[in-house]
């Protein structure tokens, strides 16, 4: 699985995902709104999902956009769109 329809199907369950700015751990929420197959999902794409935290978190703090990812989450945010579905 790709770790954007990772992170989609995770949101889709209300989860929320953490992660502290010096250990690599992440910390999700509710506890039990993950099946195993997508906790296994989690830990295999570990990593890369705690660097997307971690650079969200450095542009709310500084500002600066750190990666082309983020230009096309502030497009979307913005223009509200789904590139899943092709809609606006």
């Amino acid at each position: 699985m790709l770790v954007g329809e990772l992170l989609y199907q995770i949101s889709e369950r209300g989860v929320t995902l953490e992660c502290a700015r010096t250990e690599d751990r992440l910390h999700y929420s509710p506890k039990d709104a993950l099946e195993p197959e997508l906790l296994d999902e989690l830990r295999a794409h570990k990593q890369e999902i705690i660097q997307i935290l971690r650079e969200d978190e450095e542009m709310r703090r500084t500002g600066i956009i750190q990666s082309e990812r983020q230009v096309f989450d502030l497009g979307r945010e913005f223009f509200g769109l789904d590139d899943r579905k092709g809609t606006a």
